[in-house]
């Protein structure tokens, strides 16, 4: 019954047009909040061009141990069951250096690392050049999740990311038990593994292995998309981080 609830859901809250959605998002950490994240994204239906922005911030005692603010975006366009990207951007501070990456894409899938700065920030594993072929970047990866949720009410999805340093591979599995307590949300399990460009400044086992979080996508609204509304991360030094939905608005009038 609730599996049923769900796929109405978030079969119904398939826009007919790109529209302009701002969300923002709590962090915490051990129940104590680490940072601000905020989304802007236009989404449309395949054959449209797609659009998804990024802006964090740590704030609290995070921000005393651990300075970062990050913004990041990505353009491409939907194709069924696909993302082809045009052009990836990210720049912030961590520790107090600044960091910045673009990458564009030509038509065929290649992404050109046009900016990496710092050029080497540490020791890493070999990146192949076929990395730079037919892999995704990480915020068209959520574009690619979101869109396939819309389109199915499932979350089963595979996909290879580049970012200008790393290649991860994830693997997103539609949860199999449905809770009373999800209230016909949609919960999705997500395997991250980084398969090059590996930081080498611990052991290579403990590197290496996989990283399990937990996304929760629901409509928050009539005439919404349906995204995530609660995220949950594994992480070695701060325990499972989660990420909650504090709002969302649409942007009249923004593109």
């Amino acid at each position: 019954m609730l599996a049923r609830i769900a796929l109405a859901l978030l079969l119904l809250a398939a826009p007919a047009s790109a529209e302009r959605w701002r969300a923002t998002y709590t962090i915490t950490a051990a129940g104590i909040t680490v940072a601000d994240a905020e989304v802007r994204f236009t989404l449309g239906p395949a054959g449209t061009p797609y659009s998804i922005e990024t802006r964090s911030r740590t704030r609290g005692v995070a921000a005393w141990l651990i300075r970062s603010e990050t913004q990041a975006r990505s353009d491409g366009l939907l194709h069924p069951g696909a993302t082809q990207p045009r052009r990836y951007q990210t720049e912030g501070s961590w520790r107090g250096a600044a960091r910045r990456t673009v990458l564009d894409y030509a038509p065929d899938g290649t992404a050109r690392v046009a900016t990496l700065e710092p050029a080497q920030d540490m020791e890493r594993t070999p990146v192949p050049d076929d990395a730079r072929r037919g892999h995704i970047d990480p915020l068209s990866a959520i574009v690619l999740l979101t869109a396939h949720v819309r389109e199915t009410a499932r979350c089963d999805v595979r996909a290879r990311t580049f970012d200008g340093r790393r290649v991860t591979e994830f693997e997103v599995r539609t949860h199999p038990v449905v809770l009373a307590s999800d209230r016909g949300l949609l919960r999705c399990d997500v395997e991250s593994r980084p398969i090059a460009g590996i930081p080498l400044d611990r052991p290579i086992e403990e590197t290496s292995r996989p990283t399990r979080s937990t996304l929760v996508f629901g409509v928050t609204q009539p005439g919404a998309p349906a995204i995530p509304v609660q995220v949950e991360i594994a992480s070695r030094w701060w325990g499972t981080i989660q990420a909650s939905l504090v709002e969302l608005s649409e942007e009249r009038g923004q593109r």
